[in-house]
């Protein structure tokens, strides 16, 4: 939480009563037009919405990887599952999940798509409405897929299960039209704590072999370094990446690794507080300085607690070479804008851009 809504909604309701006086035909549909092709997914806009988009500055800067040529922001799906990190606000990820009803998560996509984001991050249980979506609007937006691979979890959210196979979730997956996949962050903690880097190695091999790019994400920078000691060299990287200048940040002292995104009953300020992801920031990008690999940065604004216009630039000036941001419909524009102002001002980095 902690996002401030763009401040532009109140001058887009009066525009939007300034409109009311014209012909629907004559006044939103030169609006429509404007704001580019895919007519079909206007459908899921709401007439606000589509004023809005006159609030477009510019196009999204996009970056290669494999045979994608995708934008730099990548749109993210906490809050369509209701993972919300809200510190001790523990009402906020029901909330979440509540207002993304099906319709409402296709109306998010379709504001996405048509501000110039042309990929979306999805869990597996998120397949089914963004393929009907696609299905319904012609829409060409892309996915990456967050997967699960283990013999103890077979799709995220869902109780444990065993099963023989620890890639039944990307093989079902494939099947449903994912484009780029990776390991998702907290599954890679936990396959390494367990030193199972066979199943690690395995799902890079079956990912590239379906054609896509495969990927490694991460909450803990020290998972990537044992998998590159390891000999696993991934497409891409997924890490959580944000910097601590915020109140509710774990003291330094206090931080640790691996298990310290557990979440639990918050009674101590300066112990964890369920948005603090990358620890120790510091040595990500110290590593990644060597790291020649496509980086995406996510949970970048610490769970609402980072303005956009801070953790963006932060993320994008220390490396990330994509981020992917949890939005609602009603902060595409913001974030889309921004984005693109940070992008075209951005100096010299020490990293060098991989995508």
């Amino acid at each position: 939480m902690g996002r401030k809504n763009n401040p532009g909604i109140l001058s887009r309701r009066k525009l939007l009563k300034g409109l009311a006086a014209f012909p629907i035909v004559y006044g939103m549909s030169s609006v429509i037009s404007k704001a580019g092709g895919l007519p079909e997914v206007n459908r899921y806009l709401s007439d606000e919405a589509i004023v809005s988009l006159q609030e477009i500055t510019s196009s999204v800067p996009k970056g290669k990887l494999g045979k994608h040529e995708i934008t730099r922001l990548v749109m993210g799906c906490n809050p369509m599952g209701g993972w919300s990190h809200s510190r001790d606000l523990s009402y906020v990820g029901t909330l979440s999940k509540h207002w993304h009803t099906p319709v409402k998560m296709k109306e998010t996509w379709a504001m996405g798509e048509k501000a110039g984001i042309n990929i979306t991050n999805l869990t597996a249980e998120m397949y089914p409405v963004f393929n009907e979506y696609k299905k319904e609007t012609g829409s060409r937006m892309l996915n990456v897929l967050q997967a699960m691979c283990s013999k103890q979890l077979t799709r995220q959210g869902s109780p444990p299960t065993k099963s023989d196979d620890p890639y039944i979730q990307i093989k079902q997956m494939i099947n449903e039209g994912a484009d780029i996949i990776y390991i998702q962050g907290e599954n890679t903690d936990s396959l390494v704590q367990n030193k199972e880097f066979d199943i690690i190695q395995g799902a890079m091999e079956l990912i590239r072999a379906a054609g896509l790019p495969a990927g490694i994400g991460a909450h803990s920078l020290q998972s990537i370094l044992a998998t590159i000691k390891a000999g696993i060299t991934p497409d891409f990287y997924y890490k959580t990446f944000h910097h601590d200048k915020y109140w509710s940040a774990t003291p330094r002292e206090n931080r640790k690794e691996y298990n310290s995104w557990s979440v639990k009953p918050v009674t101590d300020h300066n112990q964890w507080n369920d948005n603090m992801w990358d620890q120790f920031n510091d040595q990500t990008i110290e590593a990644f300085n060597s790291i020649k690999v496509p980086l995406f940065g996510f949970k970048v604004l610490a769970a609402g607690a980072i303005r956009p216009s801070d953790g963006i630039r932060w993320a994008f000036e220390n490396g990330a070479d994509f981020v992917c941001l949890g939005m609602y419909d009603f902060q595409v524009i913001q974030d889309v804008n921004t984005t693109i102002a940070i992008l075209g001002s951005l100096g010299p980095r020490k990293r060098e851009w991989y995508a």
